[in-house]
């Protein structure tokens, strides 16, 4: 029987040397991609433009020779204003390690989708309304048919795998996915219970560092980096992605304007203990952390609920010191790159822990 997903010749829009590496262009040639983090990366270091350019020709694999309404469901989900952020480390990544290759292109793409895959299945948990701006899958289809979505773009994602990667990449990704699981439901059975931050640090590793510590790996693999750098990246996007987890903890409670396409308050609404109520417990006593317990131990958190528990963690004095907790683990993140020779694709990684942190209202934590 033929499989009806046959790995497809993707045509990416940029050149490449005999060796498969992808051949740096031109400052002005990016293709401005509508995606607000990679695009400031991308003015930094034009050849990611291009080099996204391709993840999105990969990405729309998942969906073609699905005629029906499963492919028009997950082109839609695939087509949202996400930054794309983790295909831009994994590619940064790459061209630390010696340069970006096609494979290195392809595998951005998986991680992409996987990482869609998962949003979607987060939505059914959360139970949200809302994703990037504009209504779930769950919310337009219902439960059952957005973790049949979720399944479905994992599964075109492991197929997209390219052949000569599928031995060592799937049980990695395999391992990964086991990862975000784990947190995730670590996640759920503590809604409403007081966490440490040593506690909250262990879901937020697993639930979303783990597959930026993935992006950094396969980088550096594809690119034939050596173990030692492909350490050393991993290191520094499991770091980045728990400050990107904990900026987006306190935008969840502070707001953003609506520029993060997720709406305020969720976190408080599924009654999780994050990490501004976290260092909130801690700084202003029994006092404070006693009445965020009895608010987020109700069944159900109402709108009076979510501002007291707005005022308590703000008159405790907890949100400064929560961003500063951001800024040392993109602190910790840029001294994992020590060992990485000086380039302008690792001043990319430098300035992405910095002036072009992927998260709107960083000026708050200065």
């Amino acid at each position: 029987m033929t499989c009806p997903y046959p790995t497809p010749i993707i045509q990416y829009p940029f050149q490449s040397d005999p060796l498969g590496r992808i051949a740096p262009v031109e400052r002005g040639e990016s293709l401005g991609l509508a995606r607000a983090g990679s695009m400031r990366l991308a003015e930094l270091y034009p050849a990611l433009g291009e080099m996204l350019a391709g993840v999105e020709a990969g990405i729309e694999q998942a969906w073609r020779g699905e005629p029906g309404f499963l492919g028009r469901a997950a082109q839609r989900a695939l087509s949202g204003r996400g930054k794309r952020l983790r295909p831009s480390i994994l590619l940064l990544a790459a061209e630390c390690a010696g340069g970006a290759t096609h494979t290195s292109v392809a595998l951005a793409s998986v991680v992409e989708i996987l990482h869609t895959a998962s949003l979607v299945h987060d939505d059914v948990v959360d139970e949200a309304a809302a994703r990037r701006g504009r209504r779930s899958a769950n919310a337009m289809w219902g439960n059952k048919v957005s973790v049949l979505l979720g399944d479905y773009l994992i599964a075109r994602a492991l197929d997209l795998i390219p052949p000569s990667e599928t031995e060592w990449l799937a049980p990695l990704v395999a391992r990964v996915a086991a990862q975000m699981c784990t947190g995730q439901v670590q996640e759920v059975r503590a809604a409403g219970a007081p966490l440490t931050e040593d506690e909250y640090v262990e879901i937020v590793v697993a639930k979303t560092a783990s597959l930026f510590r993935l992006c950094g790996r396969v980088g550096v693999r594809s690119a034939g980096g050596s173990p030692e750098m492909e350490a050393g990246l991993a290191a520094f996007a499991e770091s980045f992605g728990v400050a990107f987890q904990f900026a987006d903890d306190i935008l969840d409670l502070v707001g953003t304007n609506g520029k993060s396409g997720k709406p305020q308050g969720r976190d408080l609404a599924e009654r999780k203990f994050t990490l501004p109520l976290i260092v909130a417990s801690r700084m202003g006593g029994r006092s404070v952390r006693a009445r965020l317990h009895r608010i987020l131990a109700k069944p159900s958190i109402t709108d009076q609920d979510m501002v007291a528990a707005r005022e308590l963690v703000e008159s405790a004095g907890a949100i400064e010191p929560a961003w500063g907790r951001v800024r040392e683990w993109l602190e910790a993140a840029q001294r994992e790159l020590d060992s990485v020779a000086d380039g302008d694709a690792k001043r990319a990684l430098v300035a992405a822990c910095g002036e072009l942190f992927p998260m709107p209202l960083m000026a708050a934590a200065k």
